[in-house]
């Protein structure tokens, strides 16, 4: 398992954001989306790329999978606040040849 780091949205737009690939035993986002007082402070968002001929179905913490399409597929996945003192939040894969993923910080 890896950290996957949390950056920024940049102002250039996302196709500044470094992707890196995803690993086989499924990888963590240090902490989710934030809200104070029913609030949002920020957003946490998993972004995934799959270039692999099939399909890959992603899962970020409690959420159902979301199937990514093969070849050109594209997700963006929020990423939620799985409890309390930021903790980490689990992501699993179900294959991930050609697979590669960023997570990015949106602020409202």
């Amino acid at each position: 398992m890896a950290a996957i780091s949390i950056v920024d949205v940049p102002a250039t737009g996302l196709a500044s954001v470094t992707f890196a690939a995803a690993t086989g035993g499924g990888d963590t986002i240090a902490s989710g989306t934030k809200s104070l007082a029913g609030y949002e402070q920020y957003s946490v968002l998993l972004l995934v790329k799959n270039a692999n001929a099939g399909t890959a179905d992603v899962t970020v913490g409690s959420l159902a999978a979301v199937t990514v399409p093969a070849s050109t597929g594209f997700a963006v996945i929020p990423v939620p606040n799985e409890g309390l003192n930021d903790a980490s939040v689990a992501v699993t894969y179900s294959g991930v040849t050609s697979l590669t993923v960023a997570a990015v910080r949106v602020l409202p």
